[in-house]
């Protein structure tokens, strides 16, 4: 820890490699928790050449046509907090707030983090006359179209925000990286993008000048956090654990993580008569839940959890899966069950509830009977 918290070191690291714009931040909370950082601090970067940011929740075989990324060089890796599958380039200016928990800086609770580490990104856009506003949990957006998107996350003592300022936005690009039924869904996804997601060209006409919106918003968060930005560079240790993560994050079982945890799931067939592998889809305010389950009856024999919504702490989701086998969904009340787990593990899913988790696997029951 820093003798002085208001006193927190700044790196504008510039274009950056794609995959490092992802492990960057990794590293350097990596590198704060062990002390190779010694104070907490702000990295602002962009991608050199796009790339696709996966969820750490997602299934990314299901979300993103990895066929399409390959043959256009477009590399996908899986980041270390939840959310969705996006296309990043270098019209997005990211920035990452890393901070030890012990900094009484940050709040700890991550709906009032994103509350008060978002008021700068607002007042950044607001000051270039963007009419952008804040509505929980973590989207910023102006006349109901999104214009920033965040995630916050736990790496062993340090909390992080991740998120950027969206310049221009590759909405075409964006619909091509995912996985779709059909080429007329694909359109509905593009006219769904244009409804639902702003920059600053479209508000605008124009993009601001780069170092200016990191001035402002520098400005702004050393005034929200009544902190002073020291500009520096990241140590060389975090630059070495930064090109290490990089090679795990190209790994099959980084990025294919979910797959193989639900690999015996996804790859079964049918046992015998009461035996039947569904899945189940329920959409929360937090994100889309998706599971596959193997019911024997009601007994729910295995379950594998996956999408886009969030859940603190990151890596609980296969606790929670564990402790769901082999429960009887006709004497057991799920939502009640999976709350107190929740509860006794310290878990927050802002937008989703235990209720939302429940009617995932209630909604996969209920496809039994279509699968008969």
């Amino acid at each position: 820890m820093s003798s002085n918290n208001n006193e927190w070191d700044l790196i504008i690291f510039g274009e950056n490699d794609s995959i490092n714009t992802q492990t960057i931040w990794h590293a350097a909370s990596l590198a704060r928790s062990k002390g190779i950082q010694k104070h907490d601090l702000v990295i602002i970067d962009w991608p050199k050449d796009p790339i696709v940011s996966c969820g750490l929740h997602q299934s990314i075989n299901k979300v993103v046509d990895l066929s399409f990324c390959e043959l256009n060089n477009i590399p996908v890796v899986r980041r270390v907090c939840g959310g969705g599958a996006v296309l990043l380039d270098s019209n997005q200016l990211f920035y990452n707030v890393i901070a030890h928990i012990d900094s009484n800086i940050i709040p700890r609770n991550v709906t009032a983090l994103y509350s008060k580490l978002l008021e700068p990104v607002v007042n950044t856009y607001r000051h270039f006359k963007v009419d952008a506003n804040y509505r929980p949990v973590n989207d910023i957006l102006v006349n109901g179209r999104k214009i920033s998107g965040n995630g916050a996350t736990l790496i062993e003592s340090v909390q992080v925000l991740v998120g950027n300022f969206i310049l221009d936005f590759p909405r075409k690009e964006m619909t091509q990286i995912l996985k779709v039924p059909s080429e007329k869904f694909r359109d509905k996804v593009y006219k769904s993008l244009e409804a639902g997601i702003t920059s600053f060209q479209d508000e605008l006409g124009f993009i601001p000048n780069r170092n200016e919106i990191i001035e402002v918003y520098t400005k702004e968060l050393e005034t929200t956090l009544d902190i002073h930005l020291n500009p520096t560079e990241l140590e060389s240790e975090t630059l070495e654990l930064m090109q290490q993560l990089r090679s795990t994050y190209l790994t099959d079982e980084w990025k294919f993580q979910v797959a193989h945890r639900g690999k015996n799931l996804i790859h079964k067939v049918k046992i015998h008569a009461s035996n039947y592998i569904v899945e189940g889809v329920h959409k929360s305010p937090g994100g889309l839940i998706q599971v596959i389950c193997e019911f024997q009856g009601a007994n729910l024999v295995d379950i594998l959890i996956s999408g886009d919504f969030w859940i603190y702490p990151d890596f609980i989701l296969p606790q929670l899966e564990q402790h769901l086998h082999n429960i009887d969904l006709n004497t057991i009340d799920l939502e009640s069950f999976i709350e107190a787990f929740l509860t006794s593990h310290n878990c927050e899913s802002p937008g989703t509830t235990a209720a939302d988790l429940s009617q995932s696997i209630q909604n996969a029951y209920q496809n039994i009977s279509r699968s008969i």
